[in-house]
């Protein structure tokens, strides 16, 4: 509209022009209409000169790509009990190994026990690692596939629960565990840090909810430990490796102040009260493509040993899916979250 305003401003100088001289527009008058209409062109929003002049600045453009991106990324759930922090150490340069290797961005969303089936209903996730039984869980509520299983140092595939007390401790068997102080990580969710002990300690005869003097939930395994020791738990839950990485971390001083209640006769390196159990898996979401799930899988068997990324997740490595099987009876046995889902 403004273009149109300058136009007929000059025609009518040019018209002037004629009635006043007698003469048609000059090159000169030309080149000024020319002239205006291109600046005017350019003000109205018309294609920029490349170069200096009215530079895009890069943090406009780094804010209209960060949306596209993000609706592209492949969004992967990591199960953390301890922090968002833990997640992303451990866990973000095994998505940067795949972003590299599959040609797309992989963002990491750490999860909570709760959130971890909230974001799965909100069909939020193309991915999750969890552990068995919330990957069990997953699977039974809201047909998560399973993809692959993780291979940890020393350990393989599989792991168990502790039972722990202090060393020092009057408790010598399950059946003194009656009357005492315990707690767990998560009654519903926790599988080495709560709900294996709650199924062996059924199996012989003992209900946790009713024969303990207390039974709590704690934030986090590392504050059972703690509890043990400064005397405010009489046992405590924990998997199989906990003490080990505490005492690595200078958590504790050392293990031998704490012992395993009952611990099976078998070759697995560390102690464990319960029977053992497959370990942490990598889901895939209804949502999420075949083809991404297949190429994820792929990736993921093909990792050398000594790759950094399996370094930082302190993994051997990545396997077949193992059998769940057990998993399976252990949420309906005990009548947790998916029970009465097939």
């Amino acid at each position: 509209m403004i273009l149109y305003f300058y136009f007929k401003y000059f025609k009518g100088l040019s018209m002037n022009a004629s009635k006043h001289n007698g003469t048609k527009l000059t090159g000169g008058w030309r080149s000024i209409v020319i002239a205006a209409a291109a600046v005017i062109v350019s003000a109205c929003g018309g294609d920029r000169p490349q170069g200096k002049l009215n530079p895009e600045p890069a943090a406009s453009l780094t804010s209209v790509e960060r949306p596209h991106r993000r609706h592209t990324s492949i969004r992967v759930g990591i199960l953390s009990f301890r922090n968002a922090s833990f997640a992303y150490q451990r866990y973000r340069p095994l998505l940067d190994y795949l972003a590299d290797e599959i040609g797309q961005d992989f963002a990491l969303v750490p999860l909570s026990p709760t959130s971890q089936f909230e974001e799965v209903a909100a069909h939020e996730l193309d991915l999750v690692i969890t552990n068995p039984l919330a990957a069990v869980q997953l699977h039974r509520l809201y047909d998560a596939e399973f993809v692959i299983t993780q291979k940890r140092l020393r350990t393989g595939t599989q792991f168990g629960g502790q039972i722990v007390v202090k060393r020092s401790s009057p408790i010598e068997t399950l059946e003194d565990l009656r009357g005492q102080r315990v707690a767990c990580v998560n009654f519903q969710t926790a599988a080495g840090g709560c709900v294996f002990q709650i199924h062996h300690l059924l199996q012989r005869g003992i209900d946790p909810h009713t024969d303990f003097a207390s039974f709590i939930e704690l934030s986090s395994q590392n504050n059972i430990v703690l509890g043990l020791l400064n005397g405010s738990l009489d046992a405590g839950f924990v998997r199989t490796g906990q003490l080990k990485q505490m005492a690595a971390n200078g958590l504790i001083e050392d293990t031998s102040t704490l012992r395993v209640l009952e611990p099976q006769q078998d070759s697995f390196p560390h102690p464990h009260t319960t029977s053992l159990y497959p370990e942490w898996a990598v889901l895939a979401l209804r949502r999420t493509s075949p083809r991404l799930t297949s190429l994820v899988k792929d990736r993921l068997l093909a990792l050398p040993p000594e790759h950094s990324a399996l370094a930082a997740a302190q993994l051997e490595g990545f396997v077949p899916v193992a059998d769940y099987s057990q998993i399976n009876l252990l949420i309906e046995q005990l009548r947790l979250k998916g029970w009465d889902v097939k």
